[in-house]
């Protein structure tokens, strides 16, 4: 392992809501204000918005995928607020009005089309954080989180591509430069992008923490999911994933053994600003 893990605090596997609460706990919400959630997915933020606040909030959130947003609204269905609404768009075209937030949340959507993290550079327009500052109300506050590192995903991907040498099934350059599967974003970079589109008072940390498989198979049930460019290299073939399994694990992850489980560092990016 590249670090040890005893003492971080522990998330379990359904960690979209964990980090949910972590974010709504470090955000100044404002009772009865307006708030929206950007990239809502299936509406964890918003969840934990209701939960602090109680039956005062006024919740919008907005996703591109349309079965994201069926699922948040059925999750609503036994919430009480005073009035929530899910609308499919991007988040590089909000169809609102000048600051019309009072609190903006946005979690794990991803700036990497904004600012090349590894090189770091701008790229591109930065039209993402700039819709978000221009619909938050002035004096209002925006709370964004983001991934620094996943290290489960980052040894999948590295399992695919013993695999893949070990099969001749792509030229070498090809391999090393297969996707990680998320958004690996930094510090300085997100500051950056945040400064661009006009933020203030700006506060940015990372936390760490740790995530804890059972078993491999329930490791490999998520990796299936969460390090997606398994499937897609190998074409959803199956067979060939199978085979990835019989022939890298459980050897692959044997040194993240731990007695609670296969243990594996989360790095998560929190920001925030102001208008």
């Amino acid at each position: 392992m590249d670090e040890n893990t005893n003492n971080l605090p522990i998330v379990s596997l359904d960690y979209w809501s964990d980090f949910a609460k972590e974010l709504v706990k470090f955000v100044n919400l404002k009772p009865n204000g307006k708030i929206l959630d950007v990239g809502t997915g299936s509406g964890a933020c918003l969840i934990a918005v209701a939960d602090e606040l109680g039956e005062n909030c006024h919740l919008v959130g907005i996703d591109k995928n349309e079965a994201k947003i069926s699922e948040a609204r059925n999750k609503f269905k036994d919430i009480v607020v005073e009035s929530v609404q899910f609308r499919t768009m991007e988040a590089s075209n909000l169809k609102f009005d000048d600051n019309s937030f009072d609190n903006i949340l946005c979690g794990f959507i991803g700036f990497s089309d904004s600012y090349d993290f590894e090189n770091n550079q701008l790229i591109g327009k930065n039209e993402k954080m700039k819709e978000i500052f221009r619909v938050l109300k002035t004096g209002g506050e925006a709370a964004f989180s983001t991934w620094k590192y996943q290290q489960d995903i980052e040894i999948a991907r590295g399992l695919l591509q013993k695999y893949l040498r070990d099969k001749n099934m792509k030229k070498n350059n090809d391999i090393e430069n297969l996707s990680i599967s998320y958004s690996k974003e930094s510090i300085d970079g997100f500051k950056l992008i945040m400064k661009d589109a006009g933020f203030n008072n700006i506060k940015i940390f990372s936390k760490s923490y740790n995530i804890i498989y059972k078993s491999v198979d329930e490791w490999w049930n998520m990796m299936q999911y969460a390090a997606w460019v398994m499937k897609y290299t190998l074409n959803y073939d199956l067979d060939k994933l199978n085979e990835l399994k019989e022939t890298c694990l459980p050897q692959g992850i044997r040194a993240f053994k731990q007695e609670k489980g296969f243990s594996f560092k989360k790095s998560v990016i929190f920001a925030f600003g102001s208008k």
